[in-house]
Formats: structure tokens, sequence, C-alpha cells
């Protein structure tokens, strides 16, 4: 039997024409869910805190993407309004100047929101109580920006912070929470001599400000909370190489080399059942650096943790207070054996 030729078929459309709706489609869904999200999840939400403290974390604290440091502080906001942060991006609001005044040691402290100083004013955070009991001819910088690890922090001191000619600087990052820094900054490089570069530039400042990405990477953090840590670590026992150190390592290194004094400070922390803990274990840090014994010292003070911590690693106002007051006294120690 012969096919009727006169006979209409059912048209269908092309392949070309079929993956473009399906683009189409994903496209409108993924810039649905993108918009719900941006409705329904400001940036406030992100962080785990009493809506009051944070209120007072957040003020004037936003962001914008930085290819080197992956966010830093707007230049609009630095040292404008109510914002926490001068105009040298520091946490900080008793005067300052970028060159070293004669006769101050000058340290600089470096960190996450627990450094920042997450729901308290700049003269309450950690290192505001360490210069104070410090006292004259001392000045301790906060250089502590929410969510910043070992990475972030080693570029930060690299590219923004250098110029400040540091005496010592104080790491309060946990170990191995990023993975080691391998490439050179991208500060300096003329737009559009590596184009590959740019194009990959461009997709991470996309993917940096979207909210479905980060509700993705949140999903992934939750189903593997181990994931961002121990990205380098070795098993006990091993021999550890250097490059297994971390950014702790290439800190310790740049330390060395510009004549700066580094201090890992161990990070402090409190479980839910409210018991102190600590991201900061035996081994995971550069041998023969200089550590401040937070962890040790605040279980050994007469409060328990959750008069210390506001929930899991944020500090509150008492908990500062004695967490610079072990910070001056690892620095003082150091000042007097120099």
């Amino acid at each position: 039997m012969t096919k009727d030729s006169s006979v209409p078929h059912r048209h269908r459309p092309s392949r070309a024409r079929r993956l473009a709706f399906a683009l189409l489609s994903l496209v409108v869904v993924l810039g649905s869910a993108e918009a719900i999200l941006r409705l329904s999840l400001p940036a406030a939400r992100r962080i785990s805190m009493p809506n009051e403290m944070i209120a007072a974390h957040l003020a004037g604290a936003t962001f914008r993407f930085d290819p080197d440091l992956y966010w830093y502080w707007p230049a609009s906001t630095m040292g404008v309004g109510g914002s926490p942060v001068n105009t040298f991006g520091f946490v900080r609001k008793k005067p300052m100047t970028m060159k070293k005044p004669a006769g101050v040691t000058r340290v600089v402290t470096f960190g996450d929101s627990q450094t920042f100083g997450a729901g308290m004013p700049p003269e309450k955070t950690y290192s505001a109580f360490a210069e104070e009991a410090l006292g004259g001819g001392w000045e301790v910088l906060n250089a502590g920006i929410s969510g910043y690890r070992t990475l972030n922090v080693y570029r930060l001191l690299r590219l923004r912070i250098e110029a400040f000619q540091p005496d010592a600087i104080v790491i309060d990052c946990m170990p191995y929470d990023s993975p080691r820094d391998d490439r050179e900054p991208l500060e300096g490089r003329a737009l559009g001599s590596n184009a590959s570069e740019d194009l990959a530039t461009n997709l991470r400042g996309i993917l940096w400000h979207s909210r479905l990405y980060y509700v993705v990477r949140l999903g992934m953090e939750v189903m593997d909370p181990n994931r961002p840590r121990w990205l380098d670590q070795t098993h006990p026992g091993d021999a550890v190489p250097k490059e297994a150190l971390g950014n702790h390592g290439l800190i310790q290194e740049w330390g060395r080399e510009h004549g700066v004094e580094v201090f890992f400070m161990e990070y402090p922390t409190m479980d839910e059942e409210g018991q102190f803990g600590c991201m900061t274990n035996d081994g995971e840090l550069p041998e023969g650096s200089r550590v401040v014994p937070t962890c040790k010292l605040l279980r050994a003070q007469d409060l328990p943790a959750p008069a210390l911590f506001q929930d899991r690693n944020h500090l509150t106002e008492e908990g500062n207070r004695r967490v610079g007051r072990i910070v001056a006294d690892s620095i003082r120690d150091w000042a007097g054996t120099k």
C-alpha cells in the first residue's frame, strides 16, 4: 500500500524549535523562582540571629561583588551615615590615618562576622576591647567581614591591608575553610586582556547576586555540612605537606616575608546544647605559629557559653570583652619578647 500524499499529516516542530522552547521555559521558570526568592528571602534572612541583632548586623553593611575578594564594602557606604565601616574599610569609630602614627604598634584583626562584631557597635567588638586593654601606643584595626574565610582574608591582606603597615595580624578563621589560594589577583589586569577570564568573572558576579544560586548552595551545605570544611585536611598520623596547610600556611609565609607577626586565633563556638565548642583542633595550624588560645581560656572562665555567645558563633558584649582581653594578653606577651 502506498502512502497517499494528499492526506494532510500533523506538523511536528523541528528539534531546534523544541530545544528553543525548552530553554525559554527553563529561563522563565528560573527567572520566576529568582524573583519570588528576592521578595521572600531578603539578605537579612541569610543570618541566623534574632531580628534586632540582624538589624544591627546589617546597618550599613551592604556588599558589592569583587572579582578578587568575592565581596567587599561599596565605596558609597564606607564612613557614611550609620555604617560601622570607616572610609578605610575598618569596623571602627575612633579616628585613624592610613599612615601608621609614630610610636604606635598597629595590629589588624581578620575574620568573619565573629570579628566584624555581628549585632554589636564598633566600640564593642573584641578588636576594640583588645585595643582598650593594650592601652596607649596601640591600634587594633578591625578588618572583619561577614562570611569571610581564609581565602578571602589572604587576598584582603595583600590587596587592601598591606598599605596600612601592620606590625602584627590576628586571623580568626576556621582552618581549612577554603581551598588554598592558587592564583594571582585580577586587580590591576587590563580589562579585555583575557576574554575567558573576564567571562568567568562576570558569571561569578551574576551568581553571587542570585538568590536562587544561594538557595541551591545552601541546600548542598545542609545535606553535607562538612563540605565547606576540611578541604585540605590530611588524616591523623599523616605527614603534613606544605600544601596541606591551606591559606593559614600562605598567611604565615606572607608574615615572614613582610616582617609582620602572625597570630592564629582559636575559633570559639557554642553548640546546640549551649556548651562551648571550638572549630580549631590541635595540629591544624602551621607549625611554630603563635596561637591565641581563645577556646581554652573561655572554657576555663566563670561564665557559661550562653552568656558569651548570641548564637553559634556571634559573641555578646561580654563575650567580645573577654575575647578582646585574651587577644590583648597574647599580643602583650609577644611585645614583651621582641
